[in-house]
């Protein structure tokens, strides 16, 4: 699934969708992640302050709309540093679930849905290997 998360009219994209294309291009590289989403279906809403996107994943890759789509499985809702901080925070589930909990970040739909974009979203990048180090010949 390597680059084929694309944007939907890119020059009308605002910056949060532009973000997550970019954001999840290099995530999905990861072929892990990348088995992941390819067994994912359907649109989700994402809202970072007055900015809204709908990921939608299908057969064919993945798809940034803006605005939220109408119909969506699950939608969520919160402030840009709130997005960023799950994102990029690292924390996966815990950080998701207190977010809610504490009321930092809204979500509407079906909670079941977002359970199973959240390890694309939040889940760590296997670290590459380091080459050898390199011996020195006296």
């Amino acid at each position: 699934m390597e680059g084929v998360v694309r944007v939907d009219q890119p020059e009308q994209m605002n910056l949060l969708g532009l973000l997550i294309q970019g954001f999840l291009q290099q995530r999905l590289q990861s072929p892990k992640l990348a088995r992941k989403a390819r067994r994912l279906r359907g649109a989700f809403g994402l809202q970072a302050g007055s900015m809204a996107i709908t990921i939608t994943f299908a057969p064919q890759g993945v798809v940034i709309s803006k605005g939220i789509a109408p119909r969506t499985r699950a939608r969520i809702a919160g402030s840009m540093g709130e997005m960023v901080a799950l994102v990029s925070g690292g924390g996966g589930i815990v950080a998701a679930a207190i977010a809610v909990l504490e009321g930092r970040v809204s979500i509407r739909g079906n909670p079941f849905a977002l359970l199973r974009l959240l390890p694309i979203m939040t889940g760590k990048l296997p670290r590459k290997a380091l080459p050898p180090p390199a011996t020195v010949s006296p």
